[in-house]
């Protein structure tokens, strides 16, 4: 019967064992229990547990208290890891926003062991929050402090520097001007009659050789625009904004000539084919209406003005 009862206080014994390494006990310290208001002081967590214990991460929400505010903590510091038992150590870091006797609330620690889930407590600490003591002695006047000076410090005198060299300069400017010899009024350069400007408008299209180079109506175009420009400048119609047969009424209305009549319509005619019906006339008529253009302008400019008279007389 004996033998039977040791066998059983010794599975006692081991189970209590086991039990005992498997859980988990915090306690928390700290340095005081007096502090002023707003001031910081530090809690001390140490938790002893088996190795196999694995500790949650506080919870955010440690104090319902609005009095105590937690502001910072470490991280788990291992003060001791041997056989089956593991000691931690975490500070937590709070200050208090009223004054009086306060509690330090109780640390929940969330572990995890054996697949299961437990918590347990800190024990929470009784706390005197007091005033700062408001020193009414009256202190001595201080001299005032100056402020380092700074370019922004001398904006005005650089203004007004700047100003007064300004004027200097223009004084001098306006000295020197009137000191220079006033030089006569140059004349306005005398624009060139009509034909002389078509004649030399002409002269450039030529040497451009378009036609030459396959670009007909190019050629044409320009040809028809410096004849229709010299007419617009000479007789005063509006040969850029009307038609071949407008343009032809208008200067038989002037007295032209049936063969210059006749040669200008050919010319114009035979123009106005190539840039919208596309013809193509043969390489001899290019340069008859080039030589066409210059006779018609060289035929119609104005006659030089007579020995003692000023007016000009037209040729047709």
């Amino acid at each position: 019967m004996l033998p039977m009862n040791r066998f059983f206080s010794f599975f006692a014994l081991l189970f209590l064992v086991k039990t005992a390494a498997a859980q988990v006990s915090a306690k928390a310290t700290m340095d005081s229990t007096h502090m002023l208001i707003g001031d910081q002081m530090r809690l001390r967590i140490e938790v002893s547990a088996a190795k196999d214990a694995v500790i949650q991460p506080l919870s955010a929400g440690m104090s319902a208290d609005s009095t105590i505010e937690f502001l910072a903590e470490s991280k788990w510091d291992t003060l001791q890891k041997s056989g089956d038992n593991l000691r931690l150590r975490k500070d937590l870091v709070f200050t208090a926003w009223d004054s009086g006797y306060l509690r330090v609330p109780a640390i929940p620690l969330v572990f995890s062991q054996d697949g299961n889930r437990d918590t347990t407590f800190t024990r929470d600490i009784p706390i005197r929050v007091d005033l700062p003591v408001a020193d009414t002695t009256l202190a001595d006047i201080k001299p005032i402090i100056g402020e380092p000076a700074t370019w922004q410090d001398f904006i005005g005198y650089i203004v007004a520097v700047a100003a007064l060299a300004l004027v200097i300069v223009l004084v001098v400017l306006l000295r020197k001007r009137k000191a220079q010899p006033v030089r006569p009024a140059q004349k306005p350069a005398v624009p060139l009659p009509p034909h002389e400007v078509a004649l030399q408008k002409l002269a450039t299209l030529k040497q451009q050789q378009l036609w030459q180079n396959g670009q007909v109506k190019e050629y044409h175009s320009e040809l028809t625009y410096i004849v229709r420009e010299y007419l617009e400048n000479r007789y005063g119609i509006l040969a850029l904004e009307q038609t071949t047969d407008e343009i032809l009424t208008q200067l038989r209305q002037q007295g032209f000539g049936a063969s210059l009549s006749e040669k200008l319509a050919d010319l114009l005619e035979t123009a106005d084919l190539v840039k919208f019906a596309k013809a193509q006339p043969t390489a001899e008529f290019h340069e008859r209406a080039m030589d066409i253009a210059q006779a018609f302008i060289l035929e119609t400019k104005p006659a030089p003005a007579l020995a003692g008279t000023t007016e000009t007389k037209d040729v047709h």
